[in-house]
């Protein structure tokens, strides 16, 4: 193996790639990167059974070969090289790293024990990375942490009617998000992956209108963009039944700017989060307010809002309204809410992000 690389997409490549190395030192394997080098191309591979990306960059090639070099030194041996063509090349044993004057050597790992890359052909959809970032960033934040609930902890990837939607609930909270732009290519499908690799994901994506397409093989699903495949594992299990706890008429209707919620919301939990005490929400004829008591102390304001419906009053934990005000985008929501029932929080005038809320004891 033997090739020269520009500085600039070497440290692209790896930026993407380090994302699958394992810290797990028992599998030497997994916390390398695997260096493959054809007639023209430099693929990198990394894979720590989780996730795997995969990510391939032109070079000028004069020998092709294949190993595996330890992946946190080589990550961070070529973001402290200077923007000069990078030589690498394989020598007794040892992967050689040069730039003008400078040499370094790694030494490789037994190739046998890097897995095989997982292998997803079955398309599921297509859509842009715009709209994928906003499907994650829509329901992460929802999903549990509780490891003893893992089903809790991914997010679904549901096809339903041949629409694309997104959701995640920790049991306390649901968001559901419905793709605006995108092709599905199934009618019915349902995948539930770990939120923590949509976030790597989310991270890995190129943001620049690129088409993200999405396939499925053995329990993993891969998602291919520009020349990266990004594969992640799925989750075992049904996702609960979530639609009839998402479309419930509630009595009390009220509309008001978000940036207003946002902001009066904020000014409560200050006061209340030496208690991680709730928020109260009351209503009356079209007056809301907002209070909060701690040992701190209370705060208490009040605006206009547009009401419909009953007098109300229910008590929230501030955090789970926030998490949701802060992922949208509109300019005015809506918040449905019924004393002890559960309550939604939307867009006005747009059901394509539903989020269900339930109250507190007080």
């Amino acid at each position: 193996m033997r090739f020269q690389i520009k500085s600039a997409d070497l440290l692209s490549s790896v930026a993407l790639a380090e994302r699958a190395i394992s810290t797990n030192d028992q599998t030497p394997a997994l916390t390398g990167l695997h260096l493959s080098v054809d007639q023209s191309h430099l693929t990198i591979t990394a894979n720590n059974l989780q996730i795997a990306v995969q990510t391939k960059t032109p070079c000028e090639v004069f020998e092709p070969g294949e190993h595996i070099v330890s992946g946190r030194l080589f990550c961070e041996l070529v973001r402290k090289l200077p923007n000069e063509p990078v030589l690498i090349e394989w020598k007794d044993g040892q992967v050689l790293v040069s730039v003008e004057t400078m040499e370094f050597s790694i030494n490789t790992i037994v190739e046998d024990e890097f897995p095989p890359y997982p292998t997803c052909s079955e398309r599921v959809m297509s859509l842009t990375d715009y709209e994928l970032d906003r499907l994650i960033s829509s329901t992460v934040f929802a999903a549990s942490n509780d490891e003893h609930k893992p089903i809790f902890m991914g997010v679904l990837l549901e096809i339903a009617d041949g629409k694309i939607n997104f959701v995640a609930t920790d049991s306390n909270r649901l968001s559901f998000v419905r793709a605006q732009t995108g092709q599905a290519y199934l009618e019915q499908g349902e995948f539930i992956v770990p939120k923590t690799n949509l976030v790597e994901l989310a991270r890995s994506l190129p943001m620049t209108e690129a088409k993200v397409e999405v396939l499925y093989g053995e329990n993993q699903l891969a998602f291919k963009f520009e020349d990266t495949i990004f594969t992640t594992r799925l989750i075992d299990g049904r996702f609960p039944k979530y639609r009839s706890v998402l479309y419930t008429e509630q009595e009390t209707s009220i509309v008001m700017k978000r940036q207003k919620f946002i902001q009066a919301l904020d000014r409560a939990a200050l006061i209340g989060r030496a208690d991680e005490a709730p928020v109260l929400i009351q209503v009356n004829e079209g007056i809301l307010e907002i209070a909060s008591t701690s040992r701190l102390g209370k705060s208490k304001e009040q605006f206009n809002v547009e009401h419909q419906g009953a007098a109300q009053q229910a008590a929230y934990a501030p955090k789970l309204l926030l998490d949701m005000l802060k992922t949208m985008d509109g300019d005015q929501v809506e918040f449905r809410f019924e004393g002890t029932r559960q309550a939604l929080l939307k867009e006005f005038d747009s059901d394509d992000h539903l989020y269900i809320v339930m109250p507190m004891r007080i």
